[in-house]
């Protein structure tokens, strides 16, 4: 399948002045001759195809604005090749003359203005062509619009746009446009779709008083109801916040639209908005030229690369962000978002391609039965109704080397990748942990339904999953329930529990030892070819000693590789009082188990040649316990610095454990294509094995006491670097967190509570609370748990769990006169209430309940984001006054956030400017 490029040029916010223009100077500076060297900069990654502006060309709508307009437009598209065809534009509020059409404006925008009063729906239908509402009879839309005049002239006039200029044939007749092309050797159209939501901006206080319309998004973005086939692009430029009616246009815009670009922030922003049934992605311009703050604002653009389908259906967006610097010059802006390289960002939209899986080191040789049987289970795989295939067989037969295998093999059948899960026997974690996982690895945003988007998400594009170490009953139990829960997705299970796979049309392989040919060619692969006869027959007694088992060999070829010949290992193995054959079919030996037994004396002359190459000494003991307690390590793999930990070891120390047990075969390096780091993991029979020893542990204690160090939030100098070293073993995270003993349960909360609420994974977080939950502990120390449990909760979407643990925390809290904890549990209701739109009863948590509490303790920090919200809560409830309070309360938030140098100060700016308050960006509340 093929991928079609669409480059975009997005620029918005020129404000330009004309001949009111006081200081040419400051504009030459940012659009002179530096931003020529800025188009250059953007030409060498490729041609630009579409350049679109996303409002505010002028400053206050004025003729006289759009002379000096048209020339920086005609040096843009002459720099970048291009006719005018190629450029779209829409009108901002700058682009609204307000000296026009004052009266029917105030109709109704005035103090006694009927936006409010009227049924949205009535006033869609008025602006399409309809009848007029009651109460504006007498308002005629021509002259409402008469204030966008020198604008719609200048485009239709002076750039010969008309077509980007409503008209009585156009699909709407007063607002918008939409127009369709096709670029050279591109398969499908591009329709590109201007909105107008300036039409009804007139005053300083615009935000949520504008108006969109249905109609205007329901006939410009489908075809009479239908979709439009191809790329769908969509200008408008204010951001849906502003819109009084936001709910119904965002949701058909994400039903209707690829992509949607905006301004009127003066700041680049990339969203995604999504709600149960629809996903919409929308991204933000800075301004060409912030009119107050001038060449000392931070201005902005950028270039979009749309990847595309053969149909037109973005995969990806290639992002390259471009500012301004007060100090004379355009760069590549990598501020904005942690994963910016060189200005540069991909924006994947919603199945983020799954990491390769990567093989296993060694050779694979044989199992041509087991593959076709694979093969016929789950290929070609969009045409079966079942795609559970149960892969088990004895210990170290290479059960997830074979599934491995298989994936790589037929990656081209999965183009979403490969996810995979490993558990723990020892440990299992609940499905809804699984599934929050398996969530994470599929790069879906966290949230409720997360079966459902998991499952969505692993068949478009088609993707594999991999769950491995089913080797239990309980194991099985859990591998049965989330298989359940993703109706219709590929999965492959291994493990060694025979009784899994049995359920209705499961396909279930049996993986036995090696035949004695294909045992010989991976001893000859992975070591060397025999030198006479003589070591040929020594091959032989040598893979039936153990078994033909691959794992068995495996360990036996570290062993031949220190030096040793084969003779010398099967005289070991007799020494150890191992039988190379049965003798009798009843031996014990063969009957208790003789495949664990083989890999058990094989481990035993591995761990016994490493104390001899170790030698006696302080460090050869600490390295060789270190070792042992690595098999309490979490299978999916540990860093250097996480595996010296659980060692005991330092890294150096760790080092040379590493390199002497990885030449022997006991420990195996994790591939590049999984982790870029070092990192090294322990077969989990060999792990087992590792437990028996009384040093092992001590690992898991170690491995707790590492995890406690890093997760804490203080000293905030180095919380940075700490949470970067949980996010590299994220993995191991969902190992450990299920095995925290219970003693350490509540020190856990307390050093990962933050770490937790921001991060997650919230579904394990969620197990977690509820395990500590259920033990006895102290009050305070439950309200703590309560405090993280409700948190994560509701950052899962789970926000019945999350109501519930906050409402008992804040009814713990009033029990032991705790107010500050009361008021905090009380926060978290109002945010769930205010998620859910009960927006009243927030409210009155937040004034009654949370507000006073701060205000009497003096909490500074927690006052003002409690303002902060609670102003939040004012403007979305938008009734009379609402907007007054919610002014005065984030200007005092603002006072106190500014006077202690809190970063907080600048989120509220944010939100002042979104809501056109006093100018910025952001619409969550404050945590």
């Amino acid at each position: 399948m093929g991928e079609w490029k669409l480059r975009i040029l997005h620029i918005s916010d020129l404000h330009e002045r004309g001949p009111h223009e006081g200081e040419s100077f400051r504009r030459r500076r940012v659009l002179g001759s530096e931003w020529e060297r800025n188009l250059e900069a953007l030409l060498k990654d490729g041609p630009i195809d579409l350049v679109c502006f996303t409002g505010d060309v002028a400053n206050w709508g004025k003729p006289e604005e759009y002379g000096p307009a048209t020339e920086f437009i005609d040096a843009l598209l002459g720099k970048l090749a291009l006719p005018r065809e190629r450029l779209f534009l829409v009108p901002g509020n700058h682009d609204i003359d307000r000296s026009q059409g004052k009266t029917a404006w105030s109709k109704l925008r005035g103090k006694k203005g009927l936006l409010f009063q009227v049924e949205p729906l009535q006033l869609s239908r008025w602006m399409a062509g309809g009848k007029p509402p009651l109460g504006l009879e007498k308002v005629k839309r021509e002259v409402l619009l008469s204030r966008q005049g020198a604008y719609r002239d200048w485009v239709a006039t002076t750039l010969g746009r008309k077509e980007l200029v409503p008209s009585e044939k156009a699909p709407h007749p007063l607002l918008g446009y939409r127009q369709t092309l096709r670029l050279p050797g591109h398969p499908f159209d591009i329709h590109v779709v201007g909105l107008d939501s300036a039409w009804l901006a007139g005053d300083d206080n615009d935000s949520g008083k504008l108006l969109l319309t249905t109609d205007q998004v329901g006939r410009l973005t489908t075809d009479k109801g239908e979709p439009l086939s191809g790329f769908r692009l969509a200008l408008i430029h204010h951001p849906l916040a502003d819109l009084a009616d936001r709910g119904d246009c965002q949701r058909m815009l994400a039903a209707s639209v690829d992509l949607l670009l905006r301004g009127h922030l003066h700041e680049e922003e990339v969203e995604t908005w999504e709600d149960p049934d629809r996903t919409s992605r929308q991204l933000a311009a800075g301004c060409l030229y912030e009119g107050h703050h001038a060449d000392q604002w931070p201005n902005a653009c950028h270039v979009i690369e749309a990847r595309l389908d053969e149909a037109g259906r973005p995969i990806r967006y290639e992002l390259r962000f471009r500012s301004w610097s007060k100090r004379g010059h355009w760069h590549d802006d990598n501020s904005l978002y942690k994963g910016t390289e060189n200005g540069r960002l991909t924006w994947w939209l919603g199945p983020r391609p799954i990491p390769p899986v990567s093989m296993p080191t060694g050779s694979f040789v044989g199992r041509t039965r087991e593959l076709e049987e694979l093969k016929a289970a789950l290929l070609p795989a969009e045409r079966r109704p079942v795609l559970i295939c149960a892969v088990h067989g004895m210990p170290g037969v290479g059960k997830s080397y074979l599934a491995e295998h298989f994936a790589e093999l037929h990656r081209e059948n999965f183009p979403g990748g490969c996810a995979r899960l490993v558990l723990n026997p020892s440990t299992l974690p609940s499905v809804e942990a699984l599934l929050g996982e398996l969530g994470e690895q599929l790069g879906l945003p966290a949230g409720g339904k997360v079966a459902e988007r998991c499952r969505e998400r692993l068949l478009r594009p088609l993707s594999l999953l991999l769950v491995e170490n089913i080797d239990s009953r309980e194991a099985a139990g859990v591998a049965g329930r989330l298989v359940a829960a993703l109706p219709g997705c590929p999965v492959l299970v291994t493990g060694r529990f025979q009784g899994f796979g049995n359920e209705g049309g499961w396909t279930r392989i049996e993986v036995e030892t090696f035949d004695e040919k294909t045992a010989l060619h991976l001893l000859e692969q992975e070591f060397r070819p025999p030198a006479d006869e003589r070591e040929r027959k020594a091959y032989g007694r040598l893979v039936s000693a153990l078994g033909r088992l691959p794992l068995a060999l495996h360990l036996a070829v570290g062993y031949l590789r220190a030096g040793h010949s084969v003779e010398s290992f099967l005289s070991k193995l007799r020494e150890s009082h191992f039988e190379l054959e049965p003798v009798s079919p009843v031996d014990p030996l063969l009957m208790k188990d003789r495949a664990r037994a083989i890999i058990r004396r094989t481990f035993e002359l591995s761990m016994e040649l490493l104390r001899r190459q170790l030698g006696k000494s302080d460090k050869a003991e600490r390295l060789l316990a270190g070792l042992a307690a690595l098999g309490e390590a979490p299978l999916s793999g540990f860093g250097r610095g996480l595996g010296a930990a659980i060692a005991g070891l330092s890294e150096t120390e760790f080092g040379d454990l590493v390199s002497s047990a990885s030449l022997l075969s006991l420990l195996s390096r994790v591939p590049r294509a999984e982790r870029t780091d070092d990192a090294w993991r322990v077969h989990p029979l060999l792990a087992e094995l590792l437990r028996e020893s009384p040093e092992s542990a001590a690992g898991l204690a170690r491995m707790t006491e590492w995890f406690i160090e890093k997760l804490q939030k203080k000293p905030e100098q180095t919380q940075g670097e700490r949470w970067k070293e949980i996010h590299r073993e994220s993995s191991a995270l969902v190992d450990w967190l299920p095995r925290v003993t219970e003693e350490n349960r509540v020190r856990v909360e307390r050093a990962g509570s933050w770490f937790a609420i921001l991060n997650g994974p919230f579904r394990l977080w969620m197990d977690y609370c509820e395990r500590a939950l259920s033990t006895s502990v102290a009050p305070e120390e439950r309200s703590n748990l309560l405090w993280t449990l409700a948190n994560v909760a509701r950052r899962s979407g789970a926000l019945d769990r999350a109501l519930s643990a906050a409402q008992e925390m804040r009814t713990l809290a009033q029990g032991l006169r705790a107010e500050r904890e009361s008021a905090l549990a009380a926060g978290v209701c109002a945010d769930i209430l205010q998620a859910r739109g009960e927006l009243d009863e927030a409210l009155r948590i937040r004034r009654e309940e949370e507000l006073p509490v701060y205000e009497r303790l003096g909490e500074v920090r927690e006052l003002l984001v409690c303002r902060t919200n609670l102003a939040l809560l004012y403007l979305r409830r938008s009734q009379p006054r609402d907007r007054e309070m919610a002014a005065s309360l984030l200007r005092m938030a603002q006072t106190a956030a500014e006077s202690l140098r809190l970063p907080e100060a600048d989120q509220i700016v944010a939100i002042q400017r979104q809501w056109d308050l006093e100018g910025g960006s952001s619409d969550g509340t404050l945590d």
